[in-house]
């Protein structure tokens, strides 16, 4: 019984990922979801008390999918620079693969974007701490306060949440991690030693 029950959930939160992915929020219905997924209303209020709740539980489990994507391909990067470039080139590429209608429902529900947002925090929090705390144990960055940095680090884009286009416009977006990425890149280095020994590895791997 157990087993058919996490079958019957697993389909439910695939289902309602695909239709308001599709869809968005507000043009998807409980009973739709319901019927795509062959099972009863019931059973979905059995595990969720609302459309909204069930939502919610679907964009975490998004989020938890491409928290746990990131760290592997992070972990399999080298050098502190390499992390934080895969972290906002990944960060880049999951934010063009929302809809635009999902992000807009998303926004215009204060209640679900800041549970979203929190749980977020807390994920990206935790690949900052790793990042950071990893390259000062390699003597890549200096030693600093890791959690502020990391807080500093996870709120710095948040600055432009405000100013729409840089979401809407794949090409504002990009240039504005990479400018975010070099301001990084020199601020968090400790002397010129450490920028001209990047900078050579750089030049080393360009090569290739």
């Amino acid at each position: 019984m157990a087993n058919q029950s996490q079958k019957k959930l697993d389909r439910l939160m695939e289902k309602s990922k695909e239709l308001f992915w599709k869809y968005g929020y507000n043009g998807v219905s409980v009973d739709q979801i319901a019927k795509e997924a062959g099972i009863s209303k019931m059973t979905i209020y059995k595990h969720f008390s609302s459309k909204e709740d069930l939502f919610i539980q679907v964009l975490m489990g998004y989020a938890i999918y491409h928290t746990n994507k990131t760290m592997k391909i992070i972990e399999g990067k080298y050098h502190t620079f390499d992390k934080i470039e895969s972290l906002y080139t990944v960060s880049i590429e999951l934010s063009n693969q929302m809809p635009a209608i999902l992000t807009k429902d998303i926004m215009e529900r204060p209640h679900v974007m800041n549970k979203l947002m929190a749980f977020k925090e807390e994920k990206s929090l935790s690949i900052w701490r790793y990042i950071l705390e990893d390259g000062i144990k390699k003597g890549e960055i200096r030693p600093l306060d890791v959690d502020f940095v990391s807080h500093l680090l996870w709120h710095i884009p948040k600055v432009f949440v405000d100013n729409k286009d840089y979401y809407t416009d794949e090409i504002k977006r990009g240039k504005l991690f990479k400018n975010l990425f070099d301001f990084l890149k020199y601020g968090l280095l400790g002397s010129e030693k450490s920028l001209q020994h990047y900078g050579e590895r750089e030049s080393a791997v360009d090569s290739k």
